[in-house]
């Protein structure tokens, strides 16, 4: 669902499904409880969500919490895209481009991507974090050779690749190619032969 995150998504989805079960909302403790969160991280999410109007509560009423707007997807609505290593935002580093496991994202989150031209890369580093962008984060690749100035690619830079898969602004002139970051403390990348091996679909997060 447009607007929420994966963690999100799934703290919406365990409310709606405990309260098909047991007729009744859970509390904030077996919110918690499932996720492993403290009490206050899960009424931070129940916030959120309220915000995004998926629930709604009654002020000083326990366990008067409601669905809103529904989450849950049967199987075929989500798709399983595979992980495929490791791409740097901070120094380049070599991708080991080897499946590692696979990531389940929901269809309605993907808009008109093609579902098998995706591919997801574990990012380390920290030189996009002014974009939000995170170590530890899965970035959602969509496979292309081409990208516009500006936009966010995965890309090798350099005659031999040395530098491996690395996350940045791309950006072309007449006579070469720029990887930016967005961190102030990095220097773009820059040389004659780049290779594009993807752009940004989405950033997936856990909390």
């Amino acid at each position: 669902m447009k607007g929420l995150t994966k963690r999100q998504l799934e703290v919406a989805q365990f409310i709606e499904n405990y309260i098909e079960e047991n007729g009744y909302a859970p509390s904030v403790r077996n919110i918690a409880d499932h996720f492993g969160f403290s009490p206050k991280a899960a009424f931070d999410h129940m916030t959120a969500l309220k915000k995004k109007s998926i629930i709604k509560t009654a002020d000083n009423l326990p366990r008067s919490l409601s669905i809103i707007k529904k989450t849950s997807r049967k199987d075929e609505d989500v798709i399983k895209v595979p992980v495929l290593g490791t791409t740097a935002a901070g120094a380049p580093i070599m991708s080991e481009e080897a499946y590692d496991g696979s990531v389940p994202i929901p269809v309605g989150l993907l808009g008109s991507a093609e579902k098998d031209n995706l591919y997801a890369l574990r990012v380390r580093g920290d030189s996009m974090i002014e974009d939000g962008i995170n170590d530890g984060d899965l970035a959602i690749i969509i496979k292309t050779k081409i990208a516009n100035n500006g936009d966010i690619v995965a890309a090798s830079i350099g005659e031999e690749e040395e530098y491996g898969i690395t996350l940045k602004h791309f950006y072309r002139n007449a006579e070469r190619y720029e990887l930016r970051p967005a961190n102030s403390a990095y220097k773009s990348l820059v040389s004659n032969h780049c290779e594009i091996h993807g752009k940004l679909l989405m950033i997936i997060r856990n909390y």
